[in-house]
Order: structure tokens, then sequence, then C-alpha cells
């Protein structure tokens, strides 16, 4: 195409020669001219002019090609001059002479502004680009009008996108996009408002203006003052420095996600006190605000995950990163909420519900909801059910757990299965008491997976007093599937039923209390299991409770009066027929009337849902 412009500059050879064939006729028929003569109708006189729109696109496109080889030159003489540069200062002397000759060659890029001859490289560059789509629109616009009229779209856009992009930095003080032209489109910007509050507090400088403008233009003065004579990096940089103390938190989570390896994991564990101290942040602990904190204890979890579940890690360094942890989540006041404790539930980590360490590292956590603290139970309940090494550690989680003392835990492990009977008694009332007292929606899988693991076990070999202590539940749970006003009540109820009904039936086979409506071989899915009706109540009379020292302050903690309890009420009546429910006599092995002395059980079966009271 440039080939093409250029012709445009010269006449075509046509306008030469009216009629070439006239002109070659008469001289094959002159021939006694001794000479060839001009052709008779050339007109070597006649002035050419070449259209404006082929100087423009030759113009255009010849500085374009012009700046394009100058940058090609000057890219080549920078590459060796940094060469050069790096060749004399980095040369095999003495430190002190290596020390000496860079510092005098770094003063010559400073006073010969090397830096600047760098920057106006792509400057050049992107002028050169720019020439180019001129002159190509202004070639098309008199070749074609369709493909000038796209070629036009495309560089407008271009062209608008290089003009924001330009002036993104000053919109924008953390934008990555900056142009060649974004520091010149500064200083205009910053000088241009320095002049205009100049300005303002020269005129606001007389007493018919209040003082406060007068400061607060003298103040705008100075900061774009201090903006335009710095530059515009140095102004980002001030911007950065100013903020709120919310951005460490997003710094720490971009250094943590770098790390792959747990011994990068650990060590920045094990900084998070130091920096919680630190007196050069503000606010040390804003950075472990939500969301940055629930990031940050999720690695953490699963940094206990790895280090606890696996074989190769020895014992020490075990025991060091849970200490780290430790004192990372109190530090930092780490959020172990319920998103991570579904996680360990969901079996993406749970390799944790086999850990005594975990549940340790669990009880020592001051947590900042009822919810959470209620999901550090049930998983210290399935970590007591599933763990089968009692050694110290176990018994100190256990003992912690249940809230009894040693002897009494040894005496539970010597009968059976008593100790998961114990276990799977308190989640069943804190589940109760939990979700009663709260008003929380039943969440299903979590309670399922809790319940399916402590509920594990042979009843029929335990202490009689913990038999008797789990007949009770019992039959708390169906007076409140069946009497309880409240739907959710109703539904955990059942719930808790439908998961420990093997025990119960283990527990009164060949009796008349056993179900007959269920066996332990219906399967969870059945429609069965949601009826109130399903689950009779057990009347056996050595199955009462006498009062017995069951759980020590287990029993004060878990039992506590909540919304279910009907502490005042005197002995009443339970009635099968609740509408809804089942029609009378239609339990089996249930009586219809059931009537409980409450000073010999300590609770009072009515109408109402209820919990029941154990005495110490």
């Amino acid at each position: 195409m440039l080939s093409s412009s250029l012709i445009g500059l010269q006449p075509e050879r046509a306008e030469f020669h009216q009629d070439p064939l006239a002109d070659i006729h008469q001289i094959l028929t002159d021939t006694r001219r001794s000479k060839v003569e001009t052709p008779r109708n050339i007109d070597t006189s006649s002035a050419f002019s070449p259209p404006k729109y082929a100087i423009w696109v030759n113009a255009l496109w010849s500085l374009s090609l012009v700046l394009s080889l100058t940058c090609a030159l000057l890219a080549t003489l920078i590459q060796q001059w940094a060469r050069r540069y790096v060749r004399i200062t980095q040369s095999r002397y003495a430190p002190h002479k290596r020390a000496r000759i860079r510092s005098f060659f770094a003063e010559g890029v400073d006073k010969l502004h090397l830096p600047l001859v760098v920057e106006a490289l792509p400057t050049l560059l992107h002028t050169s680009i720019f020439l180019f789509f001129a002159g190509l629109a202004v070639f098309l616009c008199h070749l074609e009008s369709t493909i000038f009229k796209v070629v036009a779209v495309w560089v407008g856009v271009c062209t608008l996108l290089y003009t924001g992009i330009t002036f993104l930095p000053i919109l924008r003080h953390d934008s990555p996009y900056h142009t060649p032209l974004s520091s010149l489109a500064w200083f205009l910007y910053t000088g241009s408002f320095c002049i205009i509050f100049q300005s303002l507090q020269w005129i606001t400088a007389f007493n018919c203006f209040h003082r406060t403008r007068w400061e607060r233009f003298r103040a705008l003065r100075d900061q774009h003052h201090e903006w335009f004579s710095h530059g515009m990096e140095k102004a980002a940089k001030d911007f950065a420095l100013g903020l709120p103390s919310n951005i460490e938190g997003r710094a720490l989570i971009w250094t943590l996600e770098t790390f792959d390896e747990d011994d990068e994991i650990e060590k920045f564990f094990e900084g998070i006190p130091g920096f919680c101290s630190s007196t050069v942040v503000s606010d040390p602990r804003a950075a472990f605000k939500t969301p940055n904190g629930e990031k940050i204890s999720e690695a953490l979890v699963g940094l206990m995950c790895h280090t606890l579940s696996s074989n190769l890690v020895p014992e020490p360094v075990k025991q060091r990163r849970i200490e780290i942890c430790s004192r990372a989540v109190e530090a930092a006041s780490l959020p172990i909420n319920r998103r991570i404790f579904d996680r360990i539930l969901y079996k993406d980590w749970d390799e944790l519900l086999n850990s005594v360490e975990f549940g340790l590292f669990l009880r020592r956590i001051t947590y900042g909801d009822p919810f959470s603290a209620y999901y550090s139970q049930c998983i210290t309940s399935v970590i007591l059910a599933r763990v089968q090494d009692r050694d110290s550690r176990w018994f100190e989680l256990a003992m912690d757990q249940l809230g009894v003392s040693e002897s009494v835990l040894r005496d539970y492990l010597d009968h059976g299965d008593s100790l998961l009977l114990a276990n799977c008694i308190l989640i069943c009332r804190r589940t109760m008491h939990a979700y009663s007292e709260h008003g929380w929606e039943r969440d299903v899988y979590s309670q399922s997976r809790t319940l399916e693991s402590v509920s594990e076990l042979d009843i029929r070999h335990t202490l009689p007093e913990l038999r008797k202590g789990f007949c009770t539940l019992w039959n708390e749970l169906a007076d409140s599937a069946r009497s309880a006003s409240d739907r959710r009540t109703r539904s955990l109820s059942i719930n808790i039923l439908m998961h420990i009904r093997n025990m119960y039936t283990a527990l009164h086979e060949s009796t008349s209390t056993v179900p007959t409506r269920l066996s332990t071989s219906t399967a969870g899915i059945e429609p069965i299991l949601m009826l109130p009706c399903s689950y009779p109540l057990c009347n056996i009379p050595a199955h009462s409770p006498d009062l017995p020292h069951l759980f020590g302050k287990m029993a004060a903690s878990a039992t506590r009066p909540s919304a279910l309890t009907s502490k005042d009420s005197p002995p009443a009546v339970l009635d099968n027929d609740v509408p809804g429910t089942c029609p009378s006599g239609s339990v089996p092995g249930a009586p219809s009337v059931l009537r409980m002395n409450s000073s010999h059980i300590g609770i009072h079966v009515t109408g109402k849902p209820h919990a029941g009271h154990v005495r110490e």
C-alpha cells in the first residue's frame, strides 16, 4: 500500500502519451530523420499536482516507519548500555573498589536521565502505531467506504480504550493499567488543580470569606502540589499506606495462598501471635475479621488434618504444630465456626474425627456463638466414640467432655460399652437443649452424622444406671414427639429417636415395650420412622431411675431447664390420644395412662414437652 500511495505523488505515464500508436507510426515512416524527435503530442510543460490525501497518507506512513526503525535502534542501544553497565559495575575487583565504580556509573545514569530514555521507547512505539492507523484510515477513506467504516470503528474503539487506560491510574491509584502518556496526564491533572486551588485560596483570602474555606483550599493545593512534585507512583504508595487495617488481612491471605508446603504454613501461623502484638499495625486483630479470618482458620484446620492424619510426621512435630495452632487461634481469635465443622463431618477432613489431639484442641477454644460451641461438643463425642487407643490423652478428653472423674470413667470402661452409652446420652440431651433454647432449624446431616457415630454400641452389657438413664431419655423424646406444640421440637425428637431406636430395641427384646412397627432392619428412609406412634414408651419398673450419680457435672450441664421443661407442674397424666400422632392404645406395649412420682425420678411426664432433671 505504501508503494501504491507513492505512485500518487507522480504523474501517470498515460498523461505523457495521448496517442502512442500514432507516435510509433510517425517514427517508423520518417526514416530520413537523423535522430528521434520528441513525440508531437507530448506536453512536458504541463504541471502535475498530487491529491492531498496521498500526501497525508505518505506523510503518516513514512513517519510511522521512521519512528518504528528509531525504536528498534533505541532498543538495541539500551540493551548494549545495560550490558556495558553490568559488565563494568560487576567486574572482579575488591568490594570497596567495585562499590566506587558502581557509585560513579550510577550517578552518570541519574545525571544523564537514562530512565527517561527508557520511558521514551514505548512512547515512540505507541506513537508509531497510531500514526499508521491514521494513515490507514485516510487511505481507506478514498479507496472503499465499507472497508473504511469497519476499520474506523475498530481504530476508534482502540483509541477510546487507550485513552481510558491512560487516565485510569488517575482515577484509581491501585490500577495496574497505564500507558506512557499516563505520567503526562497525571502532571497535567495535578498541575491544573494546583493552579485552581491556588486561585481559590487567593480569592478566599479576603475577609468576606470564612477562614475554614481558605484553609481547606490551601490543604487541597498543598496536596496536589505534592502529587505534582513526587509523581503518580509516590501518590499511589501514600494512598496505600493510609488505608485501614483490613488490607493487612488481604495481604495475609495472599501470603498464605502462595505456600504449598506444611512447613511454610507452620511458619506462617507461628508468626501470627507476633503480628497481633505488633505496634507497627494500628489494629492487628482487624486483619483476622470475616472473611479473612475464616479463610485463615480453614488453612489452620487443614494443616492440623495433614499433620494429625499422617504417619510420616514425628510425634514431636505434631505436638509442636498443635501448640502453634492453639496459640494462633488464641492470639488472633480465629473463628472455628460451623463451616469448618461441616467440612469435618462431610468427610473433607474426616481424619480429624480419629484424633484425640484435635478434640483437646477444640476444648481449649473459646467460641463466639453457641452453635459453634455445640458443634464442637458433637465432634468431641464422635472422637470419643471412634478412637480405640485410650491413652492418657484420651482419658483427659473423656473426663472433660463427660464431666466425670477418672475412677468413674474406668468403671464405665470395665462394663462393656458403658462409656459409649454415657457419651450418647450426653450428646442427645445437649442436642435437645441447644436446639430448643436457641430455636435453631434442624441440621439433618450434621445430626445424623453425629448420632450415627455415637449410637453404635451394645447397650445390653452396660451399667444398669446408664440403661435407666437411657430409658428416661427415650420416654422424654417419645413424649415430646407426641405432644410438643412446636413443629421443630417434634421433628428433632423424632430424628433422635430414629437414630437410637436400635439401642432401645436391643434393650427391650422379649418385653412388652419392644417396638412392633419397626425393627433393626428398617431402613432409615421408611416413612414409618417419621410417625411418633412408632416409638413406644418404656414402662418397665426396673428401668426407672433411682437417682444414681450418673454423670457428675454432665447431668447439671446437659439437663438444665429449657423450653421443654415443666419443672413445677404436679404429676400429670400422659395421654396417648394426641391429634395427628397415634390413636389411643395403638402403641404396642405402651399404657394409655402413665403416672410417675416426681420425687422418685426427678422428672414430670406431662402432656407437654419437657426435659428431665437428674439430681446429683
